[in-house]
């Protein structure tokens, strides 16, 4: 066999081995890059698709996961972008109800990006685009800095989104837990979840400019934290539970059915807040 066509067969088999890339050099994934692999070195042919490399990745096509305990995407490098690019990563669990009754959980996530002994990988960013129908939560992010923007989480059996960092503009609809825990959650819509509508993390955070409704628990529970300018109603428990010291401030909170504001002691700021029991 000659040099040239030695070398011609060696670049065939890097370019089939090699990821598909867009034209921007931002990385494809549809469901047919799922089934054939190499997305990123080491990922299997199939679900879940491992994402070990930072950069940037693209939906090009929705995702289909074929029951309640797979895995559609994980993450395991820091600094990774995923676009969903308006397509969704679809399960097969289907929510009814108001608040959500969901099929029983499995062990499927839609987007997952935690460590093993580690808190997770940094700077995972999930964008436009929804995450619906999963075993368990639809997005799932343990590491610093973690970020979402205008996603949809709807009918996941095990819970909307549970993020260590910001959930901006986004929307929990209808899961069989919680809609959205973060440390930032601004401008998002939490509603028909089964539990609690959003939840700020353990260590405090702030919830600003959301809209929480007929959820099954409280519409935000705010464990030393801050709610400012929120709209809470409908839902079965408080409008708004507290752990003090919290700022509770220019929220408005209506007909929720075990009261507008809890708190677990003295020490919470309330102000200007509009109430109707």
């Amino acid at each position: 066999m000659s040099r040239f066509v030695s070398g011609l067969l060696i670049t065939f088999a890097l370019l089939v081995s090699a990821p598909v890339f867009a034209v921007d050099g931002v990385i494809s994934i549809d469901q047919n890059h799922v089934l054939a692999g190499n997305i990123t070195p080491g990922d299997a042919p199939g679900f879940p698709v491992t994402i070990s490399q930072s950069g940037s990745y693209r939906l090009s096509g929705n995702l289909i996961v074929p029951n309640l305990n797979t895995t559609a995407i994980q993450i395991t490098a820091d600094f990774v972008t995923l676009d969903l690019n308006g397509f969704s990563i679809m399960g097969p669990a289907v929510c009814t109800s108001s608040p959500a009754k969901c099929p029983r959980p499995g062990n499927g996530i839609g987007v997952q990006a935690v460590g093993d002994r580690t808190p997770g990988p940094r700077g995972v960013r999930i964008l436009n685009g929804s995450v619906r129908g999963m075993g368990r939560e639809g997005i799932l992010m343990t590491g610093a800095g973690s970020f979402v923007e205008k996603v949809t989480v709807d009918s996941n059996a095990g819970g909307g989104m549970s993020v260590a960092g910001s959930v901006i503009e986004s929307a929990a609809i209808q899961n069989g837990n919680f809609g959205i825990i973060a440390t930032t959650v601004r401008d998002c819509t939490a509603t028909q979840n089964y539990g609690e509508g959003i939840i700020l993390g353990e260590g405090g955070g702030v919830a600003t400019g959301n809209v929480s409704s007929f959820n099954g628990g409280h519409g935000i529970a705010v464990p030393f934290g801050t709610a400012t300018g929120n709209t809470l109603f409908l839902n079965k428990a408080f409008g708004i539970s507290a752990f003090c010291p919290s700022s509770i401030i220019g929220n408005t909170i209506v007909s929720n059915e075990l009261g507008s504001i809890e708190t677990n002691r003295a020490g919470c700021v309330q102000v200007d807040n509009a109430t109707r029991p």
